[in-house]
């Protein structure tokens, strides 16, 4: 018998800040934990073996880009706004997928062997794309959660996957294994992961018929393109800076501006899970609806840059002994990469809501032409600042590269749903930045002191100035955290 649901179509604070909070948790359990993988490979594997993992990883998010050509975004919107929709697009999502994605992964594995690369980072590259593919489909499973707002349901996936997988590489590296085999172990948790996922979306969501229908692909395609261009370029900005590094540089380069990547990523998360929350709600909601589809995008908005504007900082400022301390001495070059890539800690968030908000609001061909520009002006870019300045160069690309995308994506997005109240967006969390970031400064020689005095003063001074100037904002927090308990949708 198929599980029912009764989700009745909701914009309140209380609603949307639990999905962020579960978006959340699934972010940073995920990011703890990998990062303690990253950083025992780091140590165990030296720069070289790390190098390897970090090209491997970043050639098949570029060649399996095509796995999600749009269409998990497709299928979180059009569900959203009819439940019933699941069974139409589910399957022939995950048959489209394997369709594209499985002969691009055999081309892109061909033409490594054929220009001679050798036999440790063929496998690497085999084992990692045959888990980013096993990805994708599971993502596939997400954007069902998503369209049903149950995102409770994706932490027990993601955290599951990324024990069973970091606690067994890290056995095997300690044993004497190498990045091979690490990068097995990665594949064989992704099969774990998507068993898992699947049994959750029967037993608590729906049951979504399995049957496809080859004639539907392309509209769905034709439908997806603009967003799967647009993911596309999102794929390239995000990972060919280290595969022309990788071209330019040698392992232990790739492997410092890896390590201090990935650091960069670990803030994706914020962005991710307010996005996860509000996505379904931009998609029902217009400029003329009660409420209207700005004032949720505002207060989007304001829940991104509230966390990373300190982390931004705190990225310039320690980024050098956070580096080091993580992953030792010998990645001190990676604190300086960290610090170019400071600012693009904050500008992701703004460009990712924005656009988001385009795609839930039918305009995603815009999107992908946005998204075009940019990431040619990156390869460019990056082709001119890596030979002359390494990984710095790289890092200083991305910075470069985000705040092109944000600003004409927070235009558009005004012109979409009407204005928004910067002030209410960016004053508290600037003001508490600017003075939280002298005390790190004074502080710098001591990580883990700077860290938490400047955190501390960060979020005092937020909240005394949320409290007096924009008290229902502040009482929405309050409310939430004072819960004893986060609302069930079942």
């Amino acid at each position: 018998m198929e599980p029912t649901l009764e989700v009745q179509p909701a914009v309140g604070a209380r609603r949307i800040l639990a999905n962020v909070g579960w978006r959340a948790l699934t972010d940073i359990g995920s990011k703890s934990i990998t990062l303690v993988l990253y950083v025992v490979m780091a140590r165990e594997l030296g720069e070289s073996g790390f190098g390897v993992f970090a090209f491997g990883l970043a050639f098949v998010m570029l060649v399996t880009t095509l796995a999600n050509f749009g269409q998990d975004g497709i299928l979180t919107r059009e569900v959203a706004r009819d439940h019933g929709l699941v069974h139409r697009y589910f399957a022939n999502t995950l048959a489209l997928k394997l369709a594209v994605s499985l002969p691009a992964l055999g081309l892109s594995l061909g033409v490594a062997w054929a220009v001679g690369t050798n036999r440790q980072t063929l496998l690497v590259i085999l084992f990692l794309g045959l888990a980013i593919l096993v990805e994708q489909l599971i993502q596939t499973c997400f954007a069902t959660y998503q369209a049903f707002e149950r995102l409770s349901l994706m932490p027990p996936v993601v955290i599951t996957q990324r024990v069973v997988t970091t606690i067994p590489a890290i056995v095997a590296m300690l044993l004497g294994a190498g990045v091979v085999a690490v990068a097995a172990i990665y594949a064989a948790g992704t099969l774990v992961a998507i068993w898992l996922a699947l049994a959750l979306l029967a037993r608590r969501v729906t049951r979504p018929r399995v049957e496809t229908d080859v004639r539907s692909w392309w509209p769905l395609m034709r439908m997806a393109a603009p967003l799967g261009i647009a993911g596309v370029f999102i794929t390239v900005l995000l990972r060919v800076d280290t595969a022309m590094l990788a071209f330019y540089k040698s392992d232990a380069v790739v492997g410092d501006y890896g390590a201090a990547y990935r650091l960069f990523e670990a803030t994706l998360l914020v962005s991710w899970s307010v996005n996860a929350a509000v996505y379904p709600v931009f998609s029902r909601l217009t400029r003329a609806s009660e409420p209207p589809v700005a004032f949720v995008y505002e207060r989007a908005l304001k829940l991104v840059v509230a966390p990373t504007l300190p982390l931004a900082a705190g990225a310039i400022v320690l980024g050098g002994p956070l580096a080091q301390a993580l992953y030792g001495h010998d990645f001190g070059a990676a604190g300086s990469a960290l610090a170019y890539l400071g600012p693009a800690v904050v500008l992701y968030p703004l460009a990712h809501i924005a656009g988001s908000l385009l795609v839930a609001q039918n305009r995603q061909a815009v999107l992908a032409v946005v998204l075009g520009f940019v990431a040619l002006e990156n390869v460019l870019a990056n082709l001119v600042l890596i030979p002359l300045f390494s990984l710095e160069g790289a890092a200083a690309g991305a910075s470069i590269s985000q705040a092109l995308l944000a600003a004409p994506l927070l235009i558009l997005a005004w012109r979409t749903v009407g204005p928004v109240d910067v002030r209410r967006i960016v004053t508290g969390p600037a003001l508490a930045a600017a003075a939280a970031t002298p005390v790190m400064l004074a502080l710098r020689d001591g990580l883990v002191v700077a860290a938490v005095a400047a955190g501390v003063a960060y979020v005092v001074l937020l909240v005394a100035f949320e409290r007096r100037f924009y008290p229902d904002d502040a009482r929405a927090i309050r409310d939430f955290l004072r819960q004893r308990r986060i609302p069930s949708y079942q």
